[in-house]
């Protein structure tokens, strides 16, 4: 049976009084606006993020006196109504892949959305959902890209499908290349025979090349393309100080969601649950279609979690003691809620972290910049490179064991994956293991990924 939880009424006053949330727009919505939205209409657009009856992948925190997990649940559940509106005014919406920075494309005046993004907003469009019909929606949406692309790709075949059936707008699909998957090119490929005309372009990724001239070079010059097309879809003119303004801004919440996370990890109890420390670097790395918002709810979120860690309050949800795991692994990772209740807590993973860790220069020429930047993304190095890196922030994360999940048809990760938790194992000495699921793309019946999880959690305890 459906059980929802909701926020307390007592703590209105408090939360009212925290900042309110400003967009690049200029426009901003205050927290007794948000306060609404998240005790009254995102229950009623949005059941099945409140349904707290299972550990189902897109349900809200419950530590509801964590007040940044309200304002980052506002984000997310609000993305569907910002995207509407922007599109509406001209704002180019681009279909992006995993694990590339944003700066250019928000730069030009559009917004950035993964495959994710796009395949949440699409099942979004329908309102009203409990769990069972999110779930299902989602299902759907996903098999209909399996019909007309291809069975073997993995859940990004939701986004292209979105696109083709016409649920969501989308001007531009815009991807790096050669990047993490192995599906990319094919998938932007097969809109060439798909109805509908939305635009491609490819930006292509030079392979283990971060330090040679020629490819810093070949990849400010797709960045500048891909600026032009962006531009000539939003009819802004792109300035390189637009570009440099823009850098900031992202470096900025880079900047801040590293300090939070080392905070968190120094931290003698988990302040937070896994759900909202997991939000933070997804929030550095995505920026949920609005970097101004974002940098505003991480400077809070810095705020709340340094008082939290003065105070030793440990986050709802999560176990006395409990075990400390690190993530491996694109698109695809353990139930944060199913992970505590099996007595550990998530500390760390290596996809959104390598965005996070690396600033970008901010004087001299922002696409040379940028593309020294994008090219020494740890995550896309060499496997032995990746490895060791890693390792390094399993340590500092002071994790009791390490798992790489990786989802079924992802032929990059699946390669890999052994070999990573093999090197991770030797270097740092914490158990490590590999788990290839088939649940991407689902919010429940998570049993497969789940029972391995908790045998390994067990294991550790």
């Amino acid at each position: 049976m459906s059980r929802q939880f909701s926020y307390p009424e007592e703590l209105k006053s408090e939360f009212i009084e925290t900042d309110s949330i400003n967009f690049k727009d200029g426009t901003s919505v205050s927290t007794s606006e948000i306060w609404k939205f998240m005790t009254d209409e995102g229950p009623r657009r949005f059941p099945f993020a409140f349904d707290s009856s299972a550990n189902h992948i897109g349900r809200l925190s419950e530590d509801v006196e964590f007040f940044s997990g309200i304002k980052r649940g506002y984000l997310t559940l609000s993305l569907r109504d910002r995207l509407l509106k922007a599109h509406e005014k001209g704002v180019p919406i681009i279909l992006i892949q995993g694990g590339q920075s944003m700066d250019p494309y928000y730069a030009a005046g559009g917004i950035p959305l993964r495959p994710g993004f796009v395949s949440m907003w699409a099942r979004d469009m329908k309102e009203g959902l409990n769990l069972r019909e999110a779930d299902r929606r989602g299902v759907e949406i996903l098999e209909s890209g399996r019909k007309t692309i291809s069975i073997e790709a993995c859940n990004q075949v939701a986004a292209h499908a979105a696109i083709d059936d016409g649920i969501v707008p989308v001007d531009l699909i815009a991807p790096y290349l050669c990047l993490r998957c192995s599906d990319m090119a094919y998938l932007v490929e097969s809109h060439r025979n798909k109805k509908g005309n939305v635009p491609r372009y490819l930006v292509d990724y030079p392979i283990d090349q971060k330090n040679k001239e020629w490819a810093v070079d070949y990849m400010a010059t797709m960045l500048r393309t891909l600026t032009k097309k962006i531009s000539d879809i939003s009819g802004k003119e792109t300035t390189d100080k637009d570009i440099r303004e823009e850098i900031k801004v992202e470096n900025k919440g880079r900047q801040l969601a590293r300090e939070l996370t080392e905070i968190w990890w120094s931290a003698k109890l988990p302040p937070t649950n896994s759900t909202d420390f997991y939000g933070v670097p997804f929030l550095a790395n995505d920026f949920v279609g609005d970097p101004v918002a974002t940098v505003g709810v991480l400077e809070g979120t810095k705020k709340e979690v340094k008082e939290r860690v003065k105070h030793s309050v440990k986050g709802t949800g999560v176990a006395e003691d409990p075990k400390r795991l690190y993530v491996c692994g694109s698109c695809v990772g353990p139930n944060p809620n199913h992970v505590e209740k099996a007595g550990a807590v998530l500390v760390g993973r290596d996809d959104n972290w390598s965005t996070v860790s690396t600033d970008v220069k901010v004087s001299g020429d922002p696409y040379e910049n940028l593309a020294k930047a994008i090219l020494s993304f740890p995550y896309e190095q060499p496997t032995e490179k990746r490895a060791e890196w890693t390792a390094e922030q399993v340590k500092k994360s002071r994790a009791d064991g390490l798992i790489f999940m990786y989802q079924w048809g992802c032929n990059y990760q699946t390669s890999v994956a052994r070999m990573m938790a093999d090197i991770i194992k030797e270097q740092t000495g914490v158990p490590t293991t590999f788990i290839e699921v088939g649940e991407l793309g689902r919010m429940e019946a998570l049993e497969q990924s789940e029972n391995r999880v908790e045998a390994f959690i067990e294991m550790l305890r």
